[in-house]
């Protein structure tokens, strides 16, 4: 079998993490401080001060993070939630957490909600818009507030993929009522789990919400430490050891309808997360720098879409389209075995919510421009550790692959 196949000169979504982020985990463990600790207040104010707002409360997940939102935005039973159906399954889960049933919404040609596609399936009983900002590209969520201003509608800025972005100059997040924000898996602060609920508003995230979560357990948090440690910081080098022991799962799988941890964020997680933080302009810096590099090397190829990124952009990915030449043909899944055969593992992009078996609960009606462009997208990787040559070569083979 090919080496480049087993050990991957490019695995995919390894965190970006640094000689302070080891630090901070190693002065976690010195302190005795992994479950309390000071970086849990580190980590909430440089959240407060990094997206202007007036509040912020810390939880054990993205996903947790959002129902809290939703129930910070007095969602219940009954009400209707809007949600696009192309984005990650997770957010399905909160939605159902409430009561509220989950109405799904079609992209646009960017791939995120617009007030266009938000409006077609608004009804009396909408209580709540979730507005995702996927691949770090920030959606047209101005236009989707001014859409139902006076409606008593409540906008969840959901910048789970785009910290750090902004729009019109202020961060992603801080837009309508509330927003959240995610320090877990493919992220662009990808730590040890754990999100954060923030609110323009004083005393909109009351104590109230947050009294039923648990404290984290030590032996869990040890548990997910390693987890990510072993299995996706040095994913290169253990890929080969976990594809004998399970099949990675894609992004239809990332999020079930499991029922997600209700607990508390420990403080080894917050200390990761602030060391990101920290790194956080570099970051998005670097991202911002492949993407342009993409754009140079694919833009002119007639059977390629690369799906833009706004000004402000945190480009978690660079999503491409891939036209194919003749019906029958799956020329983005060549790709994507092109690709991994020469050490590069990139994946395909979400399969809309409502195409998924276990998802009946949710409510939708024609969903035409989702589903006629999934199955054609590719992810290509943009985190600051690939290296720009690396880049030029996924390029290449991408230029080789449609052409052959």
């Amino acid at each position: 079998m090919n080496l480049a196949s087993q050990f991957y000169r490019v695995p995919l979504a390894v965190p970006y993490w640094n000689r302070g982020t080891y630090r901070r985990i190693l002065q976690s463990f010195c302190s005795g401080s992994v479950i309390n600790g000071a970086d849990l207040h580190n980590l909430r104010s440089l959240v407060i001060e990094g997206l202007g707002v007036k509040d912020a409360a810390l939880c054990g997940s993205g996903s947790l993070a959002l129902e809290i939102a939703l129930r910070a935005c007095d969602v219940r039973r009954g009400d209707e939630v809007v949600i696009p159906t192309f984005c990650c399954s997770a957010v399905v889960a909160p939605v159902l957490s409430v009561g509220a049933t989950p109405v799904l919404a079609d992209a646009g040609e960017e791939l995120n909600l617009t007030a266009e596609t938000v409006g077609a399936v608004l009804t009396q009983n909408t209580r709540a818009i979730i507005v995702p900002h996927l691949f770090g590209n920030p959606a047209d969520i101005s236009a989707i507030i001014e859409l139902v201003r006076g409606k008593n509608v409540r906008i969840i800025d959901d910048a789970a993929q785009a910290l750090g972005a902004t729009l019109d100059g202020r961060p992603l997040g801080s837009f309508g009522e509330v927003g959240i924000l995610s320090f877990g898996g493919e992220k662009v602060c990808f730590g040890l789990g754990g999100g954060a609920v923030v609110s323009r508003h004083d005393k909109f995230l009351h104590s109230d919400l947050m009294i039923d979560l648990a404290r984290p357990a030590l032996v869990s948090t040890l548990r997910r430490f390693l987890a990510t440690l072993i299995w996706r910081r040095w994913r290169r080098w253990t890929r080969p050891l976990k594809a004998t022991l399970s099949r990675d799962g894609s992004h239809g799988d990332l999020a079930s309808l499991s029922r997600y941890g209700r607990e508390l964020m420990a403080n080894l997680n917050a200390a990761v997360a602030c060391s990101l933080m920290q790194t956080l302009r570099e970051n998005i810096a670097a991202r911002r720098e492949r993407v342009r590099a993409y754009q140079k090397l694919l833009g002119g190829e007639g059977r390629l879409e690369l799906i833009p990124h706004r000004p402000g952009s945190a480009c978690l990915t660079q999503v491409v389209r891939v036209l194919p030449r003749r019906r029958g043909r799956d020329l983005a899944s060549d790709i994507i075995k092109v690709l991994g055969r020469a050490g590069y593992e990139i994946q395909g992009s979400y399969l809309p919510i409502h195409l998924l078996g276990s998802f009946g609960m949710c409510v939708w009606d024609r969903l035409p421009y989702s589903e006629r462009v999934w199955a054609d997208l590719i992810e290509l990787p943009c985190e600051p550790d690939v290296k720009f040559n690396y880049v030029e070569r996924i390029a290449m083979i991408v230029k080789q692959t449609i052409n052959s």
